[in-house]
């Protein structure tokens, strides 16, 4: 039997608007800090509490880099490689994300 596929378009079409809490089209460092752990929680589909590939719409090469050598993200991994990739993702350095910010990074991340 072939290993279930995430449907990686599904999974993260929602994430700009779970973070956008007011939904002004930004992503304030608040809402950020705020709703991030939610996204571990939407991938972690068996609720084992860590995060395999097959489990989020990451490239391979990005997951492995925040994986390490165990191949998985724990909920600790994953705050500091998301908190790093908001930093990433702010290029015009404001302390919000806007969608547009936030889809390019996104691509960058993501077959």
């Amino acid at each position: 039997m072939a290993a279930e596929m995430p449907d990686r378009t599904a999974q993260g079409a929602d994430v700009f608007d779970l973070f956008d809490e007011n939904h002004d089209g930004r992503i304030s460092n608040a809402e950020f800090q705020n709703n991030k752990i939610l996204v571990f929680y939407v991938w972690d589909r068996n609720r084992d509490l860590v995060l395999t590939l097959n489990e989020t719409p990451l490239l391979p090469e990005v997951f492995g880099r925040a994986a390490g050598p165990d191949g998985r993200i724990d909920s600790l991994e994953f705050i500091t490689v998301i908190d790093e990739a908001f930093l990433i993702a702010d290029t015009n350095r404001d302390s919000t994300l806007d969608r547009q910010e936030f889809l390019a990074f996104r691509q960058r991340i993501r077959p």
